[in-house]
């Protein structure tokens, strides 16, 4: 059994602190998407201030950009098309107790220091409702400094079902999101189609021209053609070994969809290039090669010892 989905892959390098500049560019993506029949749109990682935190206007940036999610929201529902729109970084207070200030001598109420959460969300085109929403789990070392991570009280990946999306057979289409980094990590993959997800998307911000520090030229050019190579060949991998589409939108180039059993579909974009390409997938793809290789039923399987992503109530449950 199989369903078939279109999707828009928008993928460009935003401008620093330029929310609205970066909003405009990203709407303009999504009409032109839903104008040539796709029915999932799907940005890049900090589309709407890009990954600059040094910059002294980088958290106002963050604040101003969180008034663009309802745009989205209202986008969706007008022009009929599922949206995740990259990330959005969000300014909360902290909720660590080891963040909370010394309590002015005034007795007024503690105050509490600031912290980022880097968001991913998914929005229905039917209603313009949020239906999943993620925050990052994994971040890359130099975020650490300025991201709280999700996941210190501990929680699981949880998937959300897609609505108007289903299988012949009237099961639902589980989709599930994960932000760059985490692609490293195959357990969080693990956790998703232990859901019962099918359809993976990752927002990404990974330039594999980054400078790589104090190297001569050769090894830096080496460095870069791994990177590349990697971004290249792990979604296909993920995509295989989980049986789920996987879709990757990347600002820093090589966005691409990976489809279990056939590889990338449609091709891997370009380095570094602004452009959009719409993808049509076959989601069943996934279930057939569980048919064949038994992939998940393995992992439900007690003496395969994934238990920590399945958990006991999960055992013989999922597809």
């Amino acid at each position: 059994m199989a369903t078939t989905y279109k999707i828009a892959l928008i993928q460009f390098q935003p401008k620093d602190v330029s929310p609205a500049e970066n909003f405009t560019l990203s709407s303009d993506y999504i009409r032109k998407a839903a104008s040539q029949g796709a029915q999932l749109a799907v940005l890049p990682e900090y589309h709407l201030t890009s990954w600059c935190p040094s910059h002294p206007d980088f958290i106002s940036s963050c604040i101003e950009s969180t008034s663009y999610l309802s745009q989205y929201q209202s986008l969706a529902k007008e022009v009929k098309i599922d949206i995740v729109p990259g990330t959005i970084c969000e300014v909360h207070p902290s909720l660590s107790p080891d963040d909370v200030t010394a309590t002015s001598s005034t007795g007024k109420d503690e105050e509490r220091k600031k912290e980022v959460r880097n968001m991913a969300y998914f929005i229905s085109g039917l209603t313009g409702d949020i239906v999943g929403k993620y925050q990052k789990r994994n971040l890359w070392h130099p975020e650490r400094e300025h991201l709280t991570a999700w996941g210190k009280e501990g929680g699981r990946h949880r998937g959300f079902d897609i609505p108007g999306l289903e299988f012949p057979d009237g099961s639902p289409v589980r989709g599930g999101m994960l932000i760059c980094w985490d692609t490293i990590f195959p357990e969080g993959f693990r956790e998703l189609i232990a859901n019962g997800v099918e359809l993976v998307i990752i927002p990404s911000y990974w330039l594999v021209t980054e400078d790589f520090g104090e190297v001569d030229e050769k090894e830096r050019e080496m460095a870069r053609r791994g990177e590349e190579e990697f971004l290249r060949g792990v979604i296909t991998t993920r995509a295989f070994e989980n049986t789920s589409t996987i879709v990757f939108v990347n600002a820093g180039g090589l966005s691409q969809v990976g489809v279990p059993g056939l590889g990338n579909q449609g091709g891997v974009m370009g380095v570094e290039t602004e452009e959009m390409r719409v993808v049509e997938v076959e989601l069943g793809r996934g279930r057939g090669l569980e048919r064949r290789y038994k992939i998940r039923e393995d992992m439900r399987g007690v003496e395969w010892g994934y238990g920590v992503y399945h958990g006991e109530e999960r055992r013989g449950s999922g597809r």
